[in-house]
């Protein structure tokens, strides 16, 4: 049983690791080539940016316990009734963080002691951030819609994927369109978004 464990273990906490990354990256190439400033704004975020993640992750994590006993108990019906019903959720939960997070991520922010010099940078990065929250639910549900049913290959493939992709997008938003903080969040959002479809093309 231990290897079975393991082998299911290990990817999961590799994708974790990846989900991460996506900030870090962030964090990386803006202060390599927007400056300092920006470097500072992004890095007040990821504390916010991780509580977020760790939302998303447990609240999939608890939907798909019941797909998970369906799956187990050979019961279609069931399954197919509690991943549409999770998929739903997570569309739902995606609104609303979008929304909480937009009219108060900066509240938020102050509140974390972000200084007063990167605030208008760190709110930027957080209100785009955050319009990605939707594609970031429904990745974390499928991908626990996933694992609930045996794979937790897949969906590390797809953040390894798109954490790659980001990097490529963060240094194109960046480099060549000059969008600085701005052009970082929204490569973050748009590899969430690709990660997302990829989930549900599996699905």
């Amino acid at each position: 049983i231990w290897k079975q464990l393991l082998s299911f273990f290990f990817p999961i906490l590799l994708g974790t690791f990846f989900q991460q990354m996506y900030n870090t990256a962030d964090t990386i190439i803006v202060g390599r080539f927007v400056g300092t400033q920006a470097l500072a704004a992004v890095g007040s975020t990821a504390a916010l940016i991780s509580l977020l993640n760790g939302f998303f992750i447990g609240i999939s994590s608890g939907a798909t316990v019941l797909l998970s006993q369906f799956f187990g108990a050979n019961d279609k019906k069931g399954v197919n009734s509690a991943l549409h019903t999770g998929l739903g959720l997570s569309v739902i939960l995606g609104l609303l963080i979008t929304a909480l997070g937009l009219t108060l991520g900066q509240k938020i922010l102050v509140l974390t002691k972000v200084p007063d010099n990167c605030m208008a940078d760190a709110a930027l990065y957080t209100k785009i951030y955050f319009s990605g929250a939707i594609a970031s639910m429904v990745y974390n549900m499928g991908a626990g819609i996933l694992r609930a049913m045996g794979d937790s290959r897949r969906p590390t493939i797809f953040l390894i994927i798109t954490c790659i992709l980001n990097i490529a997008a963060d240094l194109f938003f960046i480099l060549v369109l000059k969008l600085g903080v701005a052009g970082a969040a929204m490569a973050t959002v748009f590899s969430q978004i690709v990660s997302a479809i990829m989930v549900l093309s599996v699905l």
